[in-house]
This record gives structure tokens, C-alpha cells and sequence, in this order.
């Protein structure tokens, strides 16, 4: 019984205790999930205003190059970054410093020339005597597919000159061949970062050849019985004699606006003058053209022939004409296609027939032409 009272006793104390916490004016305690939760919220809170003020320090730091040992070792260094880098130079490159005969010059066609450009290495390896030159596009101009660029060494910083020897087209225009540089392993390379080719350009007359423009040219010779004459010669000269005329005055009392030669043959009776020229190339579809007569109002009695000679063979007369003074002029045309492919000397030949007196012989613009 004396357990039982006590367990009574118990309950009453603890119904009582119990009571008195939900008396009006005491807290409502916090429970404990919802303390967890505002411990929770304010962790978060402080870890993400930390994660901000982390993040805006870290924006104002200048960042810095780390290095990693060539070795692969786990070691590292910190460096300072330089304002600008140098890029290694590339292994095969070249620069443009000069060159003979600028874009544009005139040629004739055939005209054989020399073109000269000078290279200097601005890569960084070496050019050496498996490098060569090599025709990439356009019109070769009789240009070798490849050239030995050089015998020696080329090192880098060091220039190079390449001599090319050429030939004029017979077409007339303009007429430009590029070239560019092969390494002994077979790689192209030109000039500058974008490999650009060189090149050389010219402009083609439209006549093939202008015997006017080079009568007293180095390889062209002027004869009579009496030997070679000086060019350009002097009127009045007994043993003949041959000057350009500017503007040429026909036998109708026309005046031409291409310039012509006046040929006076020796002054004895049946004398010549002829006028050598040095050899053409002649290819198919040309001709020899001209307007020939006395001059002005001489009282000429004269041949013209048009003679050729090739090479191991004896000298020919193509064509003839006999002019003398009767107020007309002869416009002449000689097609050369028997000639095509031949490397050919023409002679201008110009005889008296009997008394040499005035026989003024002209040759109004005598030119090779298609």
C-alpha cells in the first residue's frame, strides 16, 4: 500500500508541475527542430556572405604565371608575366629587299633580258645549296621550272641575289611570271607571313620586232662595197649612208606619223646599202610589213629586197620591189610562216639600178607583226 500512495503521490507532483509551465505570461519554449533550423539558415548565410567578399578580393589580384618545370617534376615557380611575348620566327621565310627591271617595262616580243631580285632570309633556319627557285604561275618568259638557289649557306639575316635570264613573249600585253622557293624537302615558301611569290612584269609591244627602234643597236650592222658604215650615217656620204626620219614624207607629199629609214646606197653605179639585223625567233602567223618608195620627191631608180638567213645556211631573198619616183608609195606584206620556228637574220637590202643620183630609198615602218 505504502507503493501505491507513493506512485499516487508522484503523479499529483508531476500533473501539478506539468500545469504551472502553461500558466499565462511564461515563453512557449522554441522546440528543438525549429532551434536546428535557424542554426542552419544562418550557417548558409554566413558561408555565402563569405563566398561573396572572397570572390571581390580575388577579382582585385593581379594573377601571376606559373611555370612548370621542363623536367615534369611536381615543383613549380612563380613569374612575373612581361608585357609582350615574342613569338619564335618561322623556320622558312623570306623578305623582299630589291630587283632590277620594274613592273611595266617594255619589251619586244622575243627580247631576250636579264631579271635580278634580291632575297633576304627572315627565318630562322639555314638555305643552303638544296634550296631552290621555282616557277609557280603566269608566263615563264623562257624561265627554268627550278633553279639552284645557292651553292653556299644562306643564314638567317643573310640576303641572296637570284639572276634569271628571260624572253619576252611574242604576244603583245602585259605578261607577269611568279616564283617562290623550295626547301630541300620539298616545301614552297615566299615572302613575308602570307608565303607570297615574286615576280617579274612586263609589257609586250604589239609589233614582234621594230627594225626603226633598233637600226643602229648594238649587233646590227650597215654595209656597202665599201665596208661598214657608221649608224646613223650622214646625208651626202659617197659611200652611202642610213638615218631615221622622225616623219617621213611620202612621194604623194603625204607625211607619215611612224618614223622610217632613209637608205642611200653607195654612190657608184649599181652600189647597195643592205642593213643587218641580229636573229629572231619567228613563230607561226607572222609577217614582214612596210611602206617603201622614194623619198619625198627624190628621183630614186631602187630595188628593195627583204633577204633572210639561218644558221648553216646561205642568204635568201624573200621578196623584191622596184620603186622609183612616180607620186605612189607600195604598201608590202611577207608572210614568214615558212620561217616558224627558226632563229632568223633579216637583211634590208637596197640597190641602185645604174647612176646612184638620188636614190633615196625609204622604209616607213618595217616591222615584224601577226
Amino acid at each position: 500500500m505504502k507503493k501505491y500512495w507513493l506512485s499516487i503521490s508522484l503523479i499529483v507532483i508531476l500533473s501539478i508541475v506539468l500545469s504551472s509551465c502553461n500558466l499565462p505570461g511564461n515563453p512557449t519554449p522554441t522546440s528543438q527542430v525549429d532551434a536546428l533550423n535557424t542554426a542552419a539558415a544562418q550557417t548558409i548565410q554566413a558561408q555565402q556572405t563569405f563566398i561573396a567578399q572572397t570572390n571581390e578580393a580575388k577579382s582585385q589580384i593581379t594573377p601571376t604565371v606559373t611555370l612548370s618545370p621542363s623536367s615534369g617534376s611536381d615543383q613549380s615557380s612563380t613569374a612575373t608575366p612581361s608585357p609582350t611575348q615574342t613569338a619564335q620566327a618561322e623556320c622558312l621565310q623570306a623578305s623582299f629587299v630589291s630587283e632590277t627591271i620594274p613592273d611595266g617595262k617594255n619589251y619586244t616580243p622575243g627580247q631576250a633580258f636579264t631579271k635580278t631580285w634580291t632575297l633576304k632570309n627572315s627565318g630562322s633556319c639555314n638555305w643552303d645549296g638544296d634550296f631552290d627557285v621555282v616557277f609557280v604561275s603566269g608566263d615563264a618568259m623562257n624561265a627554268p621550272a627550278s633553279l639552284q638557289l645557292t651553292s653556299g649557306t644562306i643564314e638567317p639575316g643573310q640576303s641572296v641575289t637570284i639572276s634569271m635570264d628571260l624572253k619576252a613573249p611574242f604576244s603583245a600585253g602585259t605578261h607577269r611570271g611568279e616564283f617562290k622557293l623550295r626547301s630541300g624537302s620539298g616545301v614552297l615558301f615566299g615572302i613575308g607571313a602570307k608565303d607570297g611569290p615574286f615576280w617579274v612584269e612586263i609589257d609586250v609591244e604589239g609589233t614582234l620586232y621594230d627594225f626603226v627602234a633598233h637600226y643602229c643597236d648594238s649587233g646590227v650592222t650597215w654595209k656597202t662595197a665599201s665596208g661598214t658604215l657608221p649608224c646613223p650615217g650622214t646625208s651626202g656620204d659617197s659611200n652611202g649612208w642610213v638615218r631615221k626620219a622622225n616623219a617621213p614624207t611620202l612621194e604623194n607629199g603625204a607625211t607619215e606619223n611612224e618614223p622610217g629609214l632613209v637608205t642611200n646606197p653607195e654612190m657608184v653605179n649599181d652600189g647597195y646599202i643592205k642593213g643587218t639585223f641580229p636573229p629572231i625567233s619567228i613563230s607561226g602567223g607572222v609577217y614582214f610589213r612596210a611602206i617603201i618608195g622614194c623619198n619625198s620627191t627624190e628621183n630614186c631608180d631602187v630595188k628593195f629586197k627583204l633577204n633572210t638567213k639561218v644558221e648553216g645556211e646561205s642568204e635568201k631573198t624573200l621578196a623584191t620591189w622596184h620603186e622609183v619616183q612616180d607620186g605612189t608609195y607600195n604598201k608590202v606584206s611577207v608572210d614568214l610562216s615558212s620561217l616558224s620556228g627558226k632563229e632568223v637574220q633579216f637583211i634590208l637590202l637596197v640597190e641602185a639600178n645604174g647612176s646612184p643620183s638620188n636614190d633615196e630609198g625609204l622604209w616607213v615602218a618595217p616591222r615584224i607583226e601577226p
